[in-house]
């Protein structure tokens, strides 16, 4: 079972945990971590949640997830590549690019340029149900039909544009 951090409203740890399932106390928050991986054809690859996930279903989104207790963010990207699509990240070329809230999440966003060959990528069946590369305006696009995570392409967009 995963630990996580509860955080204050500031992102500060509170020296309280809870478990992965329960609810977030009110006014607190856990960390979460993403990544978004862009191509040499300045493609970003994206993973459609499993159907089996509790929450958001069905819904393409970016590589990511929580942060366990004793773990960083980096780490927590890391673990998460390769527990949910079974790659290994090229750690030395990630670079961080923000850090916000949204929900009851504190959360840390890296961006890489890494090429990945789709054939290669080994999706866990509870955890991803599809992977593909798409150009940003397909992102939007899904965005726009409420089929993307829009609540983490909104705050990291104009970035990932300006770094293709």
């Amino acid at each position: 079972m995963e630990i996580w951090d509860i955080l204050d409203e500031e992102g500060n740890k509170t020296g309280r945990t809870m478990q992965k399932g329960e609810k977030v106390p009110k006014g607190y928050y856990h960390t979460g971590a993403d990544i978004w991986f862009i191509n040499s054809e300045n493609k970003i690859l994206i993973q459609k949640r499993s159907p089996l996930k509790r929450q958001s279903p069905n819904v393409w989104a970016m590589t990511g997830g929580s942060v366990v207790k004793g773990e960083t963010s980096l780490q927590t990207i890391e673990r998460e590549t390769l527990e949910e699509l079974g790659i290994q990240i090229n750690i030395e070329k990630v670079q961080f690019i923000k850090h916000y809230k949204t929900g009851e999440i504190w959360l840390d966003t890296y961006l890489v340029k890494q090429d990945i060959n789709l054939k290669d990528i080994v999706m866990k069946e509870d955890e991803v149900s599809e992977v593909k590369w798409a150009t940003y305006e397909e992102i939007e696009e899904l965005v726009k039909q409420n089929q993307f995570l829009e609540n983490r392409w909104e705050y990291v967009k104009e970035i990932i544009k300006n770094f293709m």
